[in-house]
């Protein structure tokens, strides 16, 4: 009588097991699905699949506004946006004004620095800071993380420098959302 461990050893066969007979179609099933796993694996290594800054700039009326935010980005990251704003001249009340589409599947975690002001403005939020001089230059830093259950795929991330009341400039990037 055959030990119990013994009989699935009885079944093995070296022409079906080591030379794959009548197996022709798993191995390629199983290459096919490395390959696209790798395929994946180098488009994301390549910036494929976002999270790299992209930047966006305006000028006029003595101010400029640079703007570096990535492009791309996909469900669960979090990533940083940097505002710079310079001007040659007076700006008494800078208000940065952040479209909806900033905030559609996505979360505000942090910004640096604070707000003097903070308010809603149709669907977006607005950002009031101190008076900034002639030849002054701000910095603001704003740190988002993208909801994983986010099924956007392209939208408009518009950024608007107010002074109070006046629009000064904008700039108006599109993000794509990958899921």
């Amino acid at each position: 009588m055959a030990d119990r461990d013994d009989e699935p050893l009885a079944e093995l066969r070296l022409q079906r097991h080591r030379d794959l007979v009548g197996r022709r179609t798993g191995p390629l099933v199983v290459r096919g699905i490395v390959a696209v796993l790798t395929l994946f694996v180098v488009v994301a290594a390549l910036n494929g699949f976002g999270q790299r800054p992209a930047t966006s700039q305006a000028a006029g009326r003595g101010v400029r506004l640079h703007i570096s935010t990535p492009a791309r980005v996909r469900g669960g990251l979090i990533f940083q946006t940097r505002v710079d704003v310079s001007s040659s001249r007076r700006i008494a009340k800078p208000t940065l004004v952040l479209g909806g589409g900033w905030f559609d599947g996505m979360t505000l975690n942090s910004y640096q620095p604070p707000a003097t002001a903070q308010a809603s403005r149709g669907s977006g939020v607005t950002f009031a800071y101190p008076p900034l001089r002639a030849g002054g230059h701000m910095t603001v830093w704003l740190e988002w993380s993208v909801n994983p259950t986010n099924l956007a795929w392209q939208r408009p991330e518009s950024l608007v420098l107010d002074d109070g009341p006046t629009r000064l400039l904008g700039v108006h990037p599109d993000v794509t959302v990958f899921p």
